[in-house]
């Protein structure tokens, strides 16, 4: 039995009465390029971006605490069953076409289990015997469903936006929480002079708050872009993009 988790966050936070052992998924694979034809190139183009992006994360720490933790993936056997912890925003459903792909030549079954919570909250907001209750209704994926995930990650490789939304508005009966996570995708992306929801939502908030205060900003993004799921350090360099950009 292996559980990803995505995240270490849940990782402190899952229960030692959960049987099995655990693989912490630690990208934020919503940010940056992610196409690659192995997990070698994968690796090598990941820790670049991450590192230069955000200089402390350096690709030395790329390789021992993230490709480390893919391999328990890569190397589960047939006979494991996978527990995948994801929320349904799009930073977390990003991560969860890619181990499902990850995963795709895996003969085992597939448990997905998802927040009992909103947006907001997500497994954050779950004490332990509601993780414990989740993990007991976990749900298996049909073969349909696993194929489906991933699709939408070849899909998000090659940025066919307009793919994601036809494939995810077919599933919407078998998967619900797919279609808001790719609209969400859609509506990031810049064109002409709108630069995306997420940006262009920053500079609302800054102008409705009155405010360049990073931590009131990000506070209000988080609540009302929810569906974006974009932690701090994602929040802040699209931020300082746009801080940037007024200088010029």
């Amino acid at each position: 039995m292996l559980h990803i988790l995505n995240g270490d966050s849940l990782a402190e936070a899952f229960p030692a009465s959960i049987p099995g052992n655990i693989a912490v998924l630690r990208e934020c694979l919503v940010d940056g390029p992610v196409a690659a034809d192995s997990i070698e190139e994968f690796a090598i183009i990941r820790a670049n971006y991450l590192s230069t992006t955000y200089p402390e994360a350096t690709e030395k720490d790329y390789l021992a605490e993230v490709i480390s933790e893919i391999e328990k993936i890569l190397t589960a056997t047939s006979a494991t069953q996978v527990y995948l912890w994801f929320e349904n925003d799009l930073f977390c459903q990003v991560n969860l076409w890619f181990v499902v792909d990850l995963l795709k030549s895996h003969k085992g079954q597939l448990y997905l289990i998802s927040p009992t919570t909103d947006l907001i909250e997500g497994f954050g907001g779950m004490k332990e015997p509601q993780l414990e209750e989740a993990y007991r209704n976990a749900k298996a994926l049909t073969q349909n469903e696993r194929h489906v995930l991933v699709d939408m990650w070849d899909i998000y490789q090659r940025k066919d936006v307009s793919e994601g939304i036809t494939l995810s508005k077919q599933v919407l009966p078998e998967i619900p929480f797919l279609y808001p996570a790719v609209l969400a995708w859609k509506e990031s992306i810049p064109h002409g002079e709108y630069l995306g929801k997420p940006k262009e939502a920053l500079k609302e908030i800054a102008a409705q708050l009155g405010t360049d205060d990073f931590g009131k900003i990000f506070r209000a993004f988080h609540v009302k872009y929810a569906i974006y799921g974009y932690g701090d350090l994602q929040v802040r360099r699209l931020w300082e993009e746009i801080k940037n950009e007024e200088m010029k």
